[in-house]
């Protein structure tokens, strides 16, 4: 029994005990509460101020960085502007300083050919000077000075295209001349034959020529008139070519001599065989 008693005695307490801690609870609650929630605003508050203050201070520093940056870039771009405008300042000056060399020298150069021309024109045309009179001025006019005619070029005309040209051989005495050394016009690209044709043709001298390359006959004097050995020879320059005439081309200058031999060129100097 008494334990009985006793467990339902602890039990009590251990009730009383628990009803009366909740009721205190209950009591003081809404005092705790408050406070503790007025603790968590002041917090909150606090943190919320700090949070906005290092956000404005960051965003402050950010500003201002970036205005140095800016205001950096603008002294850089002032440098490089006035750099270029000094540099074009240069450019610009050394120019000027040329074009005003450059027209210096060309007035120089101007006074100097005005000055020359002056001392030229002095010592060709001497002035004489004419002392007058007081009171008595000159009526005479000064006269024009003559001028002098400017000789026309005139075209050097081309030396003339000649040879030397002869005869020698008649039907009476073929050692004489019938055509004496003369100066004859040629063409160029004329053979012997050729000078030999034109002449005897503008002359009216008779000529005879077989198959166009063989002079058989001048002015009627033929081969064989004057013996089996007679005929007509050729001689350039003083030599007796070794073919015929038709084959022999001219140049300027050439003496070319026609001569009829009665014995084989012997009598007027050909070589012999």
């Amino acid at each position: 029994m008494n334990k009985r008693k006793i467990q339902i005695a602890v039990i009590s307490i251990i009730a009383v005990l628990t009803l009366g801690g909740a009721f205190l609870n209950n009591k003081y609650a809404h005092v705790a509460t408050p406070q503790q929630n007025k603790t968590q605003v002041v917090k909150k508050e606090t943190k919320k101020d700090t949070v906005a203050n290092f956000k404005k201070t960051a965003k402050e520093k950010k500003e201002s960085l970036e205005s140095e940056k800016k205001n950096e870039s603008s002294k850089e771009s002032s440098k490089d502007s006035s750099k270029e405008a000094d540099t074009e300042k240069k450019i610009a000056d050394k120019n000027v300083e040329k074009a005003t060399s450059t027209v210096i020298e060309s007035a120089d150069d101007v006074q100097e050919e005005v000055a020359n021309s002056t001392t030229n024109n002095e010592t060709k045309n001497p002035v004489v000077e004419h002392k007058e009179e007081p009171n008595a001025p000159s009526t005479t006019p000064r006269q024009p000075e003559p001028t002098q005619p400017t000789p026309e070029n005139k075209p050097t005309p081309e030396p003339k295209k000649e040879v030397t040209f002869s005869i020698k051989g008649t039907a009476t005495n073929s050692s004489s001349y019938f055509i004496s050394p003369q100066k004859v016009e040629m063409k160029e690209g004329q053979s012997v034959m050729d000078v030999l044709s034109d002449y005897c043709r503008n002359n009216g001298i008779q000529v005879g020529i077989r198959g166009g390359t063989y002079v058989a006959g001048i002015n009627n004097l033929y081969e064989f008139a004057k013996g089996a050995e007679s005929g007509w020879l050729y001689r350039v320059n003083g030599v007796f070519p070794s073919y015929g005439a038709a084959q022999y081309a001219v140049q300027v200058g050439d003496t070319i001599e026609w001569m009829y031999t009665e014995n084989m060129g012997k009598d007027v100097g050909a070589p012999q065989v």
